[in-house]
């Protein structure tokens, strides 16, 4: 039996064990739409390894998701479901002696193609909605950043390099947004997409947590067999092996389980069960650790302080937080695994401090660069990056920070509404927050609150890592959901007295 067969085989235990565990999640989910969803996820992955040929997994998974489209009652929520079903490894499609190939295909793109773009033109025609400063300021520096872009395109070295560029930034950028942030007319379907989200990122965690305690990458067998140039490649921290999943890099599976534990903490606390709602809990707390990746610690850190501070009493959650947190770094500093951790801890620990300090220096070098270019940037920034000595061991200059990345490529025009946005996204779900409390809807109070923290975190960690593989598409749609909570709650709040009710969730 091949690698990738015997892969295949663990995680349908995986698989089975975790969709067992999420059932206390039903309620949280449309009537009906874990079902679709929890087949799609089991036939795909049985597809995705037992052929072994990613042309063939697309061909086989074409139909398959096309049926699970016509069977589900939220789309974007099923396309959160299967985001991470297998790795982002792209593939070009050949061009057939017209041009060197058409453009690259990933899962991610395919499915973005599938369940997002025929969304497009209902969601034009649909009638204006009420809806708040906020939500059309974040609408207007998202179009800013698009036309920065767009504009930058004519550096490219040829006129199809540059269609192809214009593809891209239209699949993986401006569909996500656009279809995130207008797509939901009730806040409901809202939080079914992001208990979609939170099932999506559980089954991440357990196997994060099976290739840690294993030394296996699971998926790498995958893109092997695929015989993919995005091969996942094994990387360690003090001996122990950094989980990845599906998503290609340790950081970016942290990055994507600190969103999702912040989103499932409101869940936690509406659940019922003996011990369920607190598995749920711990699993994805081992996920997050398992990659050993220090930016999404400190991201999921940052937003569970906001997510504390908009509680009923945020005094007394900030202390608490201050005192247990106090408790445990004092318990792991008499335990031997404890201080394994702790040296883990950043600006705490020891281990491969090199790492910051190679932010740090990437932080100097870039600025000098920037003001140079601080307009519009420049297109040899990554030479100039490399003579200043930032070659890492890869032999690439790793830009891991996405501020500096953009700034570097697009100047001051393309960094103000790209962090302008992520933020105006934060203010618009706090703000709508406040008026979902004003109309006494705790429940929809609550999904906005878990919705900033998971913002807060991304705003941080994307601070720390490079915009590649699934990072990239979780902070787009991301913001999209801010976008469309808010939406959503400005316009009911507009409406008669009388529908006010319906603010809150079934």
């Amino acid at each position: 039996m091949s690698e990738h067969h015997r892969v295949l085989v663990v995680l349908l235990f995986i698989g089975l064990a975790v969709y067992r565990l999420v059932g206390c999640l039903q309620p949280e989910q449309l009537p009906r739409a874990q079902a679709v969803r929890r087949g799609l996820w089991f036939a795909l992955t049985i597809a995705a390894f037992a052929l072994g040929d990613f042309w063939m997994f697309v061909v086989l998974a074409v139909p398959l998701v096309l049926w699970g489209r016509g069977r589900e009652q939220n789309v974007p929520a099923l396309f959160l479901a299967l985001l991470f079903l297998v790795p982002p490894a792209q593939f070009d499609i050949p061009g057939m002696g017209l041009v060197n190939f058409f453009f690259s295909l990933s899962w991610p793109r395919l499915l973005a193609l599938i369940l997002l773009l025929p969304m497009v033109p209902r969601l034009i025609r649909q009638p204006p909605r009420s809806e708040g400063t906020l939500p059309r300021l974040a609408d207007r520096l998202f179009l800013g950043y698009l036309f920065v872009q767009v504009l930058l395109l004519g550096r490219e070295a040829s006129l199809t390099s540059a269609l192809r560029s214009v593809f891209y930034l239209f699949v993986d950028v401006a569909l996500p947004y656009f279809v995130f942030s207008r797509a939901f007319d009730t806040l409901p379907k809202l939080r079914d997409a992001v208990a979609a989200l939170v099932v999506s990122g559980l089954l991440l965690a357990a196997v994060g947590v099976f290739e840690a305690s294993r030394h296996w990458l699971l998926y790498a067998a995958l893109t092997q067999a695929w015989g993919s140039a995005d091969q996942l490649v094994y990387l360690g921290r003090s001996g122990v092996l950094r989980a990845m999943g599906s998503t290609g890099h340790a950081i970016a599976l942290g990055y994507v389980l600190a969103i999702c534990l912040l989103l499932y903490l409101p869940m936690h606390a509406r659940l019922r069960g003996r011990w369920q709602p607190w598995a749920v809990l711990i699993l994805f707390a081992a996920g997050l650790f398992s990659p050993l990746s220090r930016g999404p610690w400190l991201g999921a850190v940052a937003g569970l302080l906001l997510y504390l501070g908009l509680g009923e009493r945020p005094v007394r959650n900030l202390l608490s937080f201050g005192v247990a947190s106090l408790f445990v770094f004092a318990v792991l500093s008499l335990l031997p695994f404890g201080r394994f951790v702790l040296e883990l801890v950043p600006f705490i620990g020891t281990v491969e401090t090199g790492n910051i300090e190679y932010r740090q220096l990437l932080m100097r070098n870039a600025a000098g660069l920037i003001w140079r270019h601080p307009v519009l940037g420049s297109t040899d920034y990554v030479e100039r990056l490399a003579a200043m000595g930032m070659v890492q061991g890869q032999g690439i200059v790793d830009i891991v920070n996405s501020y500096v990345e953009v700034t570097l490529r697009s100047g001051l025009a393309g960094l103000v509404p790209f962090a302008g946005l992520m933020a105006t996204a934060l203010f618009s779900a706090l703000r709508a927050r406040r008026l979902s409390l004003g109309a006494a809807q705790r429940e929809a109070a609550d999904l906005g609150r878990s919705l900033a923290a998971a913002q807060l975190a991304v705003i941080v960690t994307i601070g720390s890592v490079s915009s590649i593989l699934v990072i990239p598409w979780m902070y787009w749609c991301l913001a999209g959901m801010l976008v469309g909570y808010a939406r959503v709650v400005h316009a009911r709040e507009r409406e008669p007295r009388s529908t006010a009710g319906e603010l809150g969730f079934a």
